[in-house]
């Protein structure tokens, strides 16, 4: 089967206001869209993670796994991703470089299919005795489009999808799958050779053959392997194919990606995915760039029994203090704690000796809590220039970090994020607004 004749299983034609219409499947598994336009392909923004895995019984010979679908209706989902890729420069070795982005989301209603939340990409870190706490190098609110049976996708404010880099995958046909089925779906892979460069969202066909049974940390999974080819620019073909939305420094990409991935059984919550890659890139002013290496995709449900526990934990415990200006909530990435008002040496991340107290007590009430992370984010008023504010907000961030790890939160369970002046709660105009802009949040995260 051609290219141009093969469409992705569960193909989504994402309309605004966010209708999706599923692609039908004759009985090769091959689908035909119920609408097309020339780039809806472009416009499906979605993680096809695969848990409507329709197996039936087909012989003693066969594999069987299952009579009905398995069905991913998680209220919460943290999605990760880690990759370690080798760099070379015109031949030159460059380094290793480690990334690691996850995203937390929340269901907006109880039977939408929207999730909110946020992503987060965290610098590598070596950790000694002048560094305490992992950096965000870059955070972006996201939203999810989920139905009962399929993850489709993240899509941030400007339309396009950028975490996580493998979009669609696994697409799965609808027909029912033996040990030895093989298949062809396509998908997006986001490609950022360098950190700070624009992404670059290529269409991919990916090329699956599902291989039957495995365990994953002990635990039952389908295993499928599969791989694909990445081309840019695009193959020329007869039809009006996918386009490429970018402006950015690189000129062409050649790679290729070979993916090992573990689909849950029965309702286990952990989707796994683990891609082989190398890549090249060429670069308009003669450069090239080779990355080799692995990435790996967690696809994780998570419930909403324990936010709420956490959250009326850390309250109670603040509500026994006589701490001012402490706040706890819930938000759609997790429990928050608001420290307003704080007090630093102006134009300096400097506490006050004032707010110890403060700081002894908010300690106290985020103790003892198990399988989290915090995630501390500085805020500022929206005072001078923006470089200068995130800076400032990075380092009041890193302090407060000091200050927790000194009271017995190991340095190891914390992050720190800076966002300046771009997430007012007040006006600026008044110095009332600019005090409450000055504030630090504490984010309690599931491991």
């Amino acid at each position: 089967m051609s290219r141009d004749t093969c469409t992705a299983g569960f193909t989504s034609l994402i309309r605004p206001p966010g209708q999706i219409l599923l692609a039908s499947h004759d009985q090769n598994g091959y689908s035909a869209p119920m609408s097309q336009s020339p780039s809806a392909f472009d416009r499906s923004h979605r993680l096809s993670i695969g848990v409507l895995l329709v197996v039936m019984l087909t012989g003693a010979a066969q594999a069987v796994i299952a009579q009905s679908p398995v069905v991913f209706e998680p209220q919460r989902v943290r999605v990760s991703e880690r990759s370690n890729l080798s760099h070379r420069v015109d031949g030159r070795y460059e380094g290793l470089t480690s990334r690691q982005t996850t995203g937390y989301f929340t269901r907006i209603g109880g039977n939408s299919d929207g999730y909110v939340g946020r992503f987060f990409e965290f610098e590598q870190v070596r950790r000694d005795a002048n560094q305490v706490a992992r950096s965000v190098r870059e955070s972006s609110d996201l939203t999810l489009s989920i139905d009962e049976r399929t993850l489709f996708g993240a899509v941030d404010g400007n339309g396009l999808g950028r975490f996580p880099s493998l979009q669609g995958i696994p697409g799965l046909p609808a027909y029912a799958l033996a040990r030895g089925s093989s298949w062809q779906a396509e998908a997006f892979y986001v490609a950022r050779p360098r950190t700070g460069e624009p992404e670059i969202r290529l269409p991919v066909i990916v090329e699956y053959r599902y291989t039957g049974h495995d365990t994953f940390n002990g635990v039952p999974v389908h295993r499928i392997e599969a791989g694909f080819a990445t081309r840019y620019p695009l193959p020329e073909r007869d039809d009006e194919g996918p386009v490429v939305d970018y402006s950015g420094p690189i000129e062409s990409v050649a790679g290729s990606h070979r993916l090992t991935i573990l689909l849950p059984l029965d309702g286990h919550s952990t989707l796994f995915i683990r891609d082989e890659l190398q890549e090249q890139y060429r670069y308009k002013n003669g450069s090239v760039v080779a990355v080799q290496g692995h990435a790996l995709l967690f696809v994780q449900s998570l419930g909403t029994d324990a936010v709420q526990r956490t959250a009326d934990r850390i309250s109670d415990r603040i509500a026994t203090t006589t701490v001012d200006d402490v706040t706890v909530d819930r938000t759609p990435t997790g429990v928050r704690v608001t420290i307003d008002a704080l007090r630093f040496l102006p134009d300096q991340a400097i506490l006050l000796p004032q707010e110890r107290g403060r700081i002894d007590e908010i300690a106290r009430a985020l103790a003892d809590l198990d399988g989290v992370r915090y995630l501390i984010v500085g805020h500022t008023a929206d005072i001078g220039l923006p470089e200068s504010q995130l800076a400032l907000s990075i380092d009041r961030a890193r302090v407060i970090a000091s200050e927790l790890g000194r009271r017995g939160i190991h340095p190891d369970r914390i992050d720190i994020e800076g966002r300046g002046g771009t997430d007012p709660v007040a006006a600026n105009d008044t110095e009332e607004g600019r005090a409450r802009n000055r504030r630090v949040e504490i984010f309690i995260l599931e491991e």
